[in-house]
């Protein structure tokens, strides 16, 4: 082969291996003041979540209308493009422009703060806990080295993150396994954790934790490898649970769930301001509604369960000895994440004040003993 045709082969192949990197991210046409923006977006939960229908539909379609087309999204919902827990080192990586669930519980060593949602209450629900969350975003407060709980998170990283309205709180199903004495929680008690906290409690509650998205429950306890978890009720019947568990204890609550909508600031920076308040706004006007819609399917979710044979107990119409076990598992897992999380020199104590705060300041409970750390 001659040198000028295999130059002219090797030009060619440059031109094309361009063009397709031009097509992996996001796309934008236009002069600026009719600039087109259309984002590739990741959700790792189903479409049929209270996140997916509550949330990130209305946001999508509040966008897209407000900026008249201008900016437009290729949504992939339940972890076909990205699995759920891997949108950050997607967003990273290029292989989506933004995602809907960066989970940062799935991934505490880049983000040890935000599994602090995690921590048991006494009372709270959706809107609640959204509440607690959406001011800690916003909050000027520092956390550590001068720097606040978004800072240290998110803009550390690369990231422009918007609060997701949180989970309904976490309630404890188990299949064909009952408490009816402490000497019924054993090692031998299988339960799903989701995040390091969940460990520690499960540690506490003396059972054996098993860690694993809330998308790999359903199989695992179909197969017998897995006795019980904590989820919210709302999201049983999407995930097939009440399918499965036979017994719920109702009136405390294992802590809450949560992502986090972003980008890299690479593409925030990109975006015109005009439509990048679109989109604090989209965030702003759908989160609590999206708590509500959530708080809202709980008592058809309850039906659902109960139809299927599954059972709640009341917390109050326990043995006083589980309530005691319980109780003092809740107390004991704050101060043990604190130190866990102090031992690794992060401000565990702070997180947790701050937390604590948010939640009682939105009309949340938590134990005497929590309220008393100073």
């Amino acid at each position: 082969m001659n040198r000028k045709k295999f130059g002219f082969i090797h030009f060619i192949s440059a031109v094309l291996f361009a063009l397709l990197l031009t097509g992996c991210g996001s796309e934008s046409t236009g002069s600026s003041e009719e600039q087109q923006f259309k984002f590739r977006i990741t959700s790792g939960i189903p479409s049929l979540h209270p996140w997916h229908i509550g949330m990130f539909e209305p946001w999508v379609e509040q966008i897209e209308a407000e900026s008249e087309g201008a900016i437009s999204f290729d949504v992939f919902v339940g972890g076909e493009l990205v699995p759920f827990g891997n949108e950050y080192d997607a967003l990273r990586g290029g292989t989506v422009d933004m995602a809907f669930t960066i989970a940062g519980l799935y991934d505490p060593q880049r983000f040890p703060y935000t599994e602090v949602v995690q921590l048991p209450l006494l009372e709270s629900n959706s809107t609640i806990a959204s509440t607690a969350m959406y001011n800690l975003m916003n909050s000027d407060e520092v956390l550590k080295d001068g720097k606040t709980y978004y800072e240290i998170e998110f803009a550390d990283k690369g990231i422009v993150a918007f609060p997701n309205p949180l989970t309904d709180p976490y309630v404890f199903g188990t299949k064909d396994v009952e408490f009816n004495r402490v000497e019924d929680f054993t090692r031998d008690i299988r339960l799903r954790s989701s995040s390091r906290i969940t460990e520690i409690l499960i540690d506490n509650l003396n059972a054996t934790a098993i860690t694993m998205p809330a998308t790999d429950a359903y199989d695992s306890l179909s197969r017998n490898a897995l006795d019980g978890l904590f989820y919210e009720i709302p999201g049983w019947n999407v995930f097939g649970y009440d399918e499965l568990l036979t017994y719920a204890i109702d009136g405390i609550y294992f802590g809450h769930g949560t992502t986090h909508t972003g980008m890299t600031e690479e593409t925030w920076n990109r975006i015109p301001e005009e439509y990048q308040e679109m989109i604090k706004k989209a965030t702003d006007e759908n989160i609590f509604a999206a708590a509500e819609y959530q708080q809202s399917l709980e008592e058809e979710a309850r039906e659902i369960f109960i139809g299927n044979g599954g059972r709640f107990v009341h917390f109050n119409d326990l043995d006083p000895g589980v309530q005691e076990h319980f109780n003092h598992a809740f107390v004991q897992t704050w101060f043990d994440w604190i130190e866990n999380l102090e031992n690794e020199g992060h401000a565990g104590k702070k997180m947790a004040i701050l937390w604590r705060d948010a939640i009682l300041d939105a009309g949340g409970k938590v134990p005497q003993e929590i309220i008393d750390i100073e």
